[in-house]
Formats: C-alpha cells, structure tokens, sequence
C-alpha cells in the first residue's frame, strides 16, 4: 500500500508541476482566441495567468507537501525492508539501515525528478495551451482550498520584500528585444517565414533610422535641368528607370519642383514641350530635415501623398532626395534589379560579398552578422552606409586596394567613384589566407 501512495504522490507532483508550467508558458493570444469562441476553460487559464501568485503558491505548497510525504512514506515501505534483505548478507544492523535509506532517498529522488518534474515540465512545454486548458478548473479548485495558507505565503513573501527595499510590485514590461528574439525564435522554427521576420524587423527599426540613410545622396541624384534643352531632358528620362524627377535650374542647388516621367510623356504627345519648358508645371518641392526618422517619414507619405522629398541639412544644403519607394525597400529588403551592378549586395560562391558603398549600415549588419559597428558608442550615427564606416575604420578616404578588418571580416576597396567608396568586397576571415590578412583595426 505505501508503495502506491508512494508513485500516486511522484504522479501528483508530476501533475502540479505540468500545470504549473502549462500555465506560465501558453501564449495568451492563442488562449484568447479559444476564449472569444466560447471555451470558458481557456478562459480560465487566462484568469490564471494574469493573477499568478494564487495559482504558483497552491502549486508551491503542494510540491512542499508531496516531497515530505515522499519521504516519509518511502522509507516506511522500502528503507525497512531493503535494510533486512543487506542484514542476511552479514553486515551490522546500522550498516544496512544507513545504505538502505541512501539507496531509497537516491532512487526516490531520481523517479521525482524523471517521473513528477521532467517528463510532465517537457510535456508542458510542448502541448502549453492544451495543458493549460485541461488543468485550468482543477488548479481552481485547488487554489481556492487553499487560499489561506496562500495568503499567508503572499503576505509573508510581501512583508519579506518590504524589509529588503521592494516598496512596490513591478511588472517586466515588454520591450523590443523581447519582440526580436520571438521572431528569431518563430523564424528558426519555421513559424515565421524568413521575409516575414525581415519586414516586422524593418518595421521595428524604421524609428531608429534617420531619413539619410534612406535618401539618394544628391551625388546619385538623377535629375532633370530647366536650363537644358528639352531633347536632353527627355533623353534622361529615357535613360532612366525612375517615376519621378527633380527639376533644377543650372545646378542641384537651385529646385524648380518635381515631374514625373508620366507627366511628361503625355506632355510630349500633346506637342506642349516643344512650345515651352518643362519647368512650367511641375509640382512643388518639399523639404524636410535631416533629423527627421523613418516613422516620421512614413507618417508623412501617408498623410500627404508626396512621391517625394528633399532632405537638407541644418545649414540649408541639400543633402538628397528621398522617395515612397525607397522608404518601402526600408521595409521589405532592395527590390531585384534589372542591372546587376546597381545592386546592394551580391554574394560570390566562395561566401564572399560585393557590397555597395552606399547600402545602408544597418542592411550591412544583417548581411555579415555584425554584433555591433565601429564608433557607435563613441558617435552614434555619424555614418549610415557602408562606405561611411569604412572611412570611420581607416579614418581617411582609402584607395582602391586598400584593406581593413572589422568583427571578423575583411574589407577590401575594389573601386571609388570620385571622392566616394563605391565597390567593397568582404570577405570572411576564415576564409582569407592567415598570413595575408592585415593587423587587426
């Protein structure tokens, strides 16, 4: 008979230790969901969770009080008997009592841990909403039998808490870190599809980038010139893949306004262009300034509808132009483009990269796994594209050939364009010829 109340109790153990588990792991929004369809044991284990101490305490007490009686009933049906059977074999009464107790407390504890922890704590984790569900009512009914003995633990642990400076009961709050590693954790698992974890991670990050690093810089700037004859705008146009055009007179400095390729295809048909200037209806350019973020950006293109802007600086200097569609590939990664060697990033059989010198710092960081970015806790944000932090790494503008190493990888200048960084390739280090690299930067 102590033998089966002995396993009854290591299975009761096993059970409080399922739900308790079940309880604090089922995601909520899942519980919710079964709730809103009328299953009032969802909605049970939801009331459960949001008020844990009653639940945890009961559950607490019960694994407090089955280990006792676990070890008062274990040695009672087998400490007893084993210490006779060891007697016959020759040793002394005292002998036999010590090794037969150590052999029932190892071998009890072991079945515990197997049988009323391990098992049942796997099993929660796996099937967490089910579980939840099925001990919801059960868990009840124990946690209102057990309400006084509860409350006296709670006042206990508060009173405790108190006397060590804990004035005031906090809950974590959930911060982004905890939404990226769920995605990480959902991606892994094949839950979340791998462009879905990107998106909601842009969408995460939009607030922490500044609107220069999604601009064209105006170096890059394709537009047309008022001054120009109207045959050399449109074959610009013509040249060009782009929807909308700023307008200039003589120089990026001096804006007109914007125009779109369609408006000046229709335009065209009509004869209009050859009897005026394509500065006559374009409409007006919009300036916002640099300090501005991405959700500010977004915010902006909804509420107004504006293809497009103009990025200055706190001295009024142009800096680039920024459009819907940059802010979108933000968003959803670089859309594939039709000529290879205008692409952010390529990547080489061997593993290596060619990267753009103007793709965006935190684009980089996803590409090469990155932990962190030179100088960013020194100056944060004094660069946006990979180009810029390769001049923060040599701390002047390189030449072509030049190579530099950061967090494993080593950076190697294939080309410059004018003053600007425009090709790099990267290479990882275990990749490259130990006796080649370069010292370390």
């Amino acid at each position: 008979m102590e033998i089966i109340i002995l396993m009854a109790l290591i299975l009761l153990n096993g059970v409080l230790a399922m739900s308790e588990i079940a309880l604090v792991t089922a995601k909520k929004n899942r519980l919710q969901k079964q709730a809103e369809e009328g299953d009032k044991a969802a909605a049970r284990a939801i009331l459960l969770g949001e008020e844990p101490t009653q639940f945890l305490s009961t559950v607490q007490i019960g694994i407090t009080a089955i280990g006792l009686l676990n070890g008062i009933f274990g040695e009672a049906a087998l400490a007893g008997p084993l210490a006779e059977l060891l007697h016959h074999s020759g040793l002394s009464i005292q002998a036999c009592t010590g090794i037969a107790t150590a052999i029932v407390v190892i071998s009890i504890t072991y079945i515990t841990i197997v049988i009323g922890e391990l098992v049942p704590k796997r099993l929660a984790q796996t099937h967490a909403e089910s579980i939840a569900r099925m001990m919801a009512f059960p868990v009840s009914i124990l946690a209102t039998s057990a309400k006084p003995f509860v409350f006296l633990l709670a006042y206990s642990t508060d009173f405790i808490l108190f006397l060590c400076g804990e004035r005031t009961q906090k809950r974590a709050e959930l911060t982004e870190e905890d939404i990226e590693a769920v995605l990480d954790e959902g991606s892994q698992t094949g839950l979340i599809d791998p462009h879905e974890h990107e998106m909601v991670r842009n969408a995460l990050r939009l607030d922490e980038r500044k609107v220069t690093s999604l601009m064209t810089p105006r170096s890059e700037t394709i537009f047309l010139d008022a001054s120009h004859p109207v045959s050399s705008n449109l074959q610009t146009l013509l040249n060009s893949e782009h929807a909308w055009f700023p307008v200039c007179n003589g120089g990026f400095d001096h804006i007109k306004g914007i125009t779109s390729s369609k408006h000046l295809l229709r335009q065209q048909l009509k004869g209009e262009l050859n009897h005026g200037n394509i500065a006559d209806t374009l409409l007006p350019a919009v300036y916002i300034p640099e300090n501005w973020n991405g959700t500010r950006l977004l915010e902006h293109f909804r509420d107004t509808g504006d293809p497009m802007v103009f990025i200055v600086d706190e001295y009024g200097d142009l800096q680039g132009i920024v459009t819907a569609l940059d802010l979108l590939e933000a968003l959803t990664g670089e859309f594939k483009n039709r000529h290879p060697e205008d692409l952010w990033s390529v990547e080489n059989e061997d593993g290596s990269w060619v990267l753009d010198g103007l793709i965006p710092i935190v684009v980089v960081q996803d590409i090469l796994k990155l932990k962190s970015l030179p100088g960013e806790e020194e100056e944060k944000g004094a660069y946006h594209t990979l180009g810029g932090m390769l001049m923060w790494l040599f701390n002047n503008l390189p030449e072509a050939g030049d190579q530099i190493r950061w967090q494993g990888w080593q950076f190697e200048i294939i080309t410059l364009d004018g003053n600007r960084i425009d090709k790099v390739k990267a290479i990882q280090e275990t990749a490259c010829d130990p006796e080649k690299q370069p010292p370390e930067s």
